[in-house]
């Protein structure tokens, strides 16, 4: 099965069933798969071929699936990019991938002025006030609502997905058909999901993860609510209007939704799974909610991985939750997924006992091709079978895994490690911090020193969080300094951005 064939399947046996909301949008699966086959009849007409790559420079919406799915019922490949990029990673992206098309919202259509006159790129505006000759709407309108007649196979490529760039040069993850969807059937085995579940996304689609989540969804056939962007009070209000079975959070979004003055006044009775939380704060603040009666889900994944390869399940939840001697659990990623394997290797890439630190090593249906013409940087982390991943763990007796952060992220203070993710979660426990970063910045004596970007009650000064420290944390991790934010930057897609405040630091010392 390729990607397009699971929303066409949808159309066949549930066509009536509302598939997609946003805002006030409704469409059953009948006109969902009819809009996605507008839109790839529409660039057949355009001259579109099988293996043209589009760029999708769009946010979440109606507009996002009907390309996805379009592009892939046509054996297009699509690379998603946040609107708000700036022109010149939109002009990299769409010159490295020698690009035939972009669709463009409104909001973003000067991103493509910057690839340049002479470019064949033929750009699509999306919503009124685009400006571009091609107008999606008007398109879609002339193009037919039959299934286009492409012959598209599991091991043709779907999407590639660029990195950030933080570590130089934004790299493409290449994904095809059959990675996507084992991803998701892997998901649904470790998982179930009843055929009457409704899913509320609020996360960006292209960032990745909510992509996978989509695929899942639409795979197993669930009504699926979608939020543009994320906003505590607007989630909360769509989760009070829709009643979605299942939620998609990151810690840095749940703290946020937590801390809203409507959180504890909303009923989240209808929500069955909540996916993502695991910081036992928000666990906490969770269990704490009066309506609140969701599992918990979450695991281990990166767009290299190409989705989860891991899970901790609601059962693996409730134990931790339940019996503070088992608290220790809620660090954990959970248990490697059915398909995939989790080993810990060292730096010569051999397995290292159970316990010790290391890198993750996975192998998997799920896993990425590779990155998109960079031979080189594929055969440093693809090599024979293996995915090496860049991040640092270990591994227990029982089989549970737990991360210790990114090679890149390692503080080396005095020539010792200190993982980011041994001292965070010592720092939120401590009642006047509410969200904490921890980072390395030059240090002329120890090299780097460790430093504790938190948000904090006013009332809260840096001398009594270091204290906090003692007595649980070594004397090499407790944080040197203190830094107070009034927020710390995250992403669209909730993560936190440390290179931004590792820069802000270093600015500030050397300004």
């Amino acid at each position: 099965m390729v990607i397009g064939e699971t929303l066409a399947h949808q159309a066949r046996v549930i066509p009536d069933r509302e598939a997609l909301v946003v805002g006030e949008r409704r469409l059953t699966w009948r006109q969902l798969d009819a809009g996605v086959n507008r839109f790839a009849n529409a660039l057949l007409d355009l001259g579109a071929k099988h293996g043209d790559r589009v760029l999708l420079l769009l946010g979440n919406g109606v507009e996002f699936v009907e390309a996805y799915y379009g592009l892939a019922k046509i054996g297009c490949v699509s690379a998603p990019v946040m609107p708000r990029s700036v022109p010149s990673e939109v002009a990299f992206i769409a010159e490295r991938l020698r690009a035939k098309f972009i669709v463009v919202e409104a909001g973003a259509t000067h991103l493509v002025r910057e690839i340049g006159a002479g470019s064949s790129v033929q750009a699509i505006g999306v919503g009124a006030g685009h400006g571009l000759a091609l107008d999606y709407d008007t398109l879609l309108a002339a193009a037919s609502d039959a299934q286009p007649q492409v012959a598209v196979s599991p091991d043709d490529l779907l999407t590639v997905k660029f990195t950030g760039g933080t570590t130089g040069v934004p790299k493409g993850c290449v994904r095809t058909h059959r990675n996507f969807i084992m991803a998701a059937a892997v998901t649904l085995a470790e998982i179930p999901l009843t055929d009457e579940e409704s899913a509320l996304i609020a996360t960006p689609l292209a960032a990745g993860m909510a992509i996978s989540q989509l695929t899942m969804l639409i795979l197993k056939g669930s009504r699926i609510v979608m939020m543009k962007r994320f906003e505590p009070g607007e989630y909360l209000e769509t989760l009070a209007r829709e009643r979605p079975t299942l939620g998609y959070l990151m810690d840095v979004m749940s703290r946020r939704l937590a801390a809203h003055p409507a959180y504890h006044d909303t009923d989240f009775g209808c929500m069955r799974l909540l996916h993502g939380v695991n910081a036992a704060d928000v666990l906490y603040k969770f269990k704490e909610q009066r309506s609140f009666r969701a599992g918990f889900t979450s695991g281990y994944a990166s767009s290299e991985c190409g989705g989860l390869v891991s899970f901790k399940k609601p059962d693996y939840y409730a134990r931790a939750l339940a019996n503070p001697k088992l608290e220790y659990l809620l660090d954990s990623v959970g248990r490697e997924a059915p398909l995939s394997r989790i080993e810990i290797v060292d730096d010569d890439r051999q397995p290292v006992p159970d316990g010790e630190l290391g890198e993750l090593a996975v192998r998997g249906p799920s896993v990425f091709q590779g990155y998109w013409e960079m031979p080189e940087e594929t055969a440093k982390v693809l090599r024979g079978g293996w995915l090496f991943t860049g991040d640092v763990g270990f591994k227990d007796r029982e089989g549970d895994i737990y991360l210790r952060g990114r090679k890149r992220e390692m503080i080396k203070s005095g020539g010792l490690s200190v993982y980011p993710a041994e001292v965070e979660p010592v720092l939120l426990t401590y009642s006047k911090i509410s969200e904490v970063a921890v980072v390395g910045i030059p240090h002329r004596e120890w090299g780097e020193q460790v430093v504790a970007c938190v948000v904090a009650s006013p009332d809260c000064s840096a001398e009594e969080v270091i204290a906090w420290c003692d007595g649980k944390l070594a004397s090499y991790k407790r944080p040197k300094e203190v830094v107070f934010f009034p927020s710390l930057p995250v992403s669209e897609a909730g993560k936190l951005l440390k290179k931004e405040l590792v820069r802000i630091l270093v600015d500030r010392v050397s300004g």
